[in-house]
């Protein structure tokens, strides 16, 4: 004996039936959300990059205090550690949105975390125009010379 199997929804249909509108339109939204979450994520490895390459510059630079432990033990070790690390975390924050982009929950969390990239790049943008204000309003006391004493008359 052999295993019968259950027709397909579109075998049992009558020839030349058309599908309702409304199936039509879910097929059109989920399509939809895929390319949707696909380019949320483009979007988050984006941010990332930046986020990586401002983490780098300004621990090169002395301006960055990492709170992190295992971020600040990771940037003890190296530029390439660091790298690694990062997009290691974005490889696999990624996976489960892409494998599940069809779902509403997947571009939620894509949208959610496209948003808390922003924000940190706003943050890094008002950190970096801080520290530019800061390194050109701030005299060079050092190259100025002696203060020139008032004339006494």
């Amino acid at each position: 004996m052999s295993v019968c199997e259950l027709p397909s929804m579109t075998a049992i249909a009558p020839v030349g039936a058309r599908r309702g509108w409304w199936e039509s339109a879910l097929e059109w939204v989920v399509d939809a959300r895929s390319r949707r979450v696909i380019s949320l994520v483009i979007g988050i490895w984006i941010l990332n990059a930046f986020d990586l390459a401002f983490t780098v510059l300004s621990h090169e630079q002395g301006m960055l205090h990492e709170s992190n432990p295992v971020a600040s033990f990771i940037l003890s070790l190296g530029t390439p550690s660091i790298v690694c690390y990062k997009i290691g975390l974005v490889l696999l924050g990624s996976y489960p949105l892409l494998r599940f982009r069809s779902a509403r929950i997947a571009e939620m969390a894509a949208m959610t975390v496209l948003i808390v990239y922003a924000m940190l790049a706003v943050r890094w943008s008002s950190c970096y125009e801080l520290y530019t204000l800061s390194f050109y309003h701030t005299p060079n006391l050092a190259s100025a010379g002696p203060p020139i004493a008032p004339a006494i008359p």
